[in-house]
């Protein structure tokens, strides 16, 4: 794991602030060296986390915090994303089979834990007991 974070953000559960989300992202992503492409999925993929947990765990309500957190070291870069809102049940939340990644895609929203999971080198959802969710993606760096 990473020693340290780099840059640590709060933001409202408002879908609107995703685009400064994003090029927060963008910006440090960039500047350790990852390649542009490479960049764009990441990108996509911390945008359907966070939507993730404004939707699901906040059910939509845009005065709840989430948090961000970006670090890199040891060969490594993550980004740690926590929410306070409904745990997220074990079964949206773990990898799929090729076959109900087919019948996800005939769904509307049934992709996007897939998306993160195949972006990353490395993830780990963890929901809480009563309360919260925290998905640390890790990604190797050259």
């Amino acid at each position: 794991m990473v020693a340290s974070k780099d840059i640590e953000i709060q933001f409202r559960s408002t879908p609107k602030l995703l685009c400064d989300v994003r090029a927060v992202i963008r910006s440090y992503l960039t500047n350790h060296g990852v390649e542009t492409d490479k960049v764009q999925e990441v990108v996509l993929a911390v945008d359907e986390a966070c939507t993730n947990s404004i939707r699901h765990a906040y059910s939509g309500q845009d005065d709840k915090l989430v948090e961000l957190s970006l670090g890199s070291g040891d060969g490594w870069i993550e980004l740690e994303l926590r929410d306070s809102g409904v745990p997220a049940p074990y079964d949206r939340i773990k990898r799929k089979t090729d076959e109900a990644i087919a019948a996800a895609a005939l769904t509307p929203g049934g992709l996007g834990m897939h998306l993160i999971y195949s972006v990353f080198d490395d993830v780990t959802f963890t929901p809480g007991e009563t309360q919260g969710n925290t998905i640390l993606m890790r990604l190797r760096s050259a």
